[in-house]
């Protein structure tokens, strides 16, 4: 009977600690990056799971019409069918982050399996001449091993503060635009894809996203708040920043 137990509560303290400290570390760093986002006025455009056969290429005209630099966290798969569009993101001036090379979930997949696509998601962005520093796990989720990884590598694990749900059951977008007002500026979640999987009205998505991202540079110019790459958020002036601020 002790065995049963001391077995069960060694199961518990083990799962507490794999998914427990990278939930401890998502929420640390979500609020680490409203904080730096409301410091410096910003607002980041972020864009998960390109790039697409049309959309990301929208998006791209867009950005450079209205002289905007977001990041785009592309799936290894999808850059090794675009590679022109991973070097115009790159020629424009847009941060490239790796999201894995097949978007495996942490959760539901082999702790090594899951770094390994990982790994190989970063080296399809090297062989195309773009070095990344900066990973968004998919789905946000992530274990022990994606922390101990991404400290090793040297790789800052970048989360979000608004998410858009445009993958699954989409916000208004005036709401969205509530949100950011009232919060002083965020990190925003979208997706690059052509169209969803779930959710209603799929063949809207692209429409949506590209709405999205016109009324957010919209209340940006009209506002006051600058839009910034994700890795913009971490630089020396900003910390200097939060700092008088704190």
């Amino acid at each position: 009977m002790n065995s049963i137990l001391f077995l069960t509560i060694a199961v518990f303290a083990f799962f507490g600690l794999w998914l427990g400290i990278p939930a401890a570390f998502r929420w640390r760093a979500t609020r680490d990056l409203a904080m730096r986002a409301r410091a410096q006025r910003a607002i980041v455009l972020t864009y998960d799971d390109g790039p697409s056969d049309v959309l990301t290429l929208r998006l791209a005209d867009i950005l450079n019409r209205r002289k905007v630099r977001a990041t785009f966290f592309v799936i290894g798969r999808n850059a090794t069918r675009h590679p022109e569009t991973i070097r115009r993101m790159h020629d424009d001036g847009h941060e490239i982050g790796n999201h894995t090379y097949s978007h495996l979930n942490a959760w539901k997949t082999g702790p090594f399996r899951s770094i390994r696509d990982i790994r190989k998601g970063r080296c399809q962005l090297r062989d195309l001449s773009v070095e990344s520093a900066v990973f968004r796990p998919p789905f946000g989720k992530s274990t022990l091993l994606t922390l101990i990884y991404s400290l090793v590598s040297k790789t800052r694990l970048a989360f979000w503060t608004h998410d858009s749900r445009d993958s699954w059951n989409r916000l208004p977008v005036e709401h969205i635009i509530e949100e950011l007002h009232a919060a002083g500026g965020g990190v925003v979640l979208m997706h690059d894809f052509d169209r969803p999987r779930r959710g209603p009205s799929p063949e809207e998505h692209q429409e949506y996203v590209l709405n999205l991202t016109e009324k957010i540079i919209d209340f940006a110019e009209t506002n006051n708040f600058r839009i910034i790459s994700f890795r913009d958020l971490f630089d020396r002036s900003s910390l200097k920043v939060i700092e008088r601020g704190a």
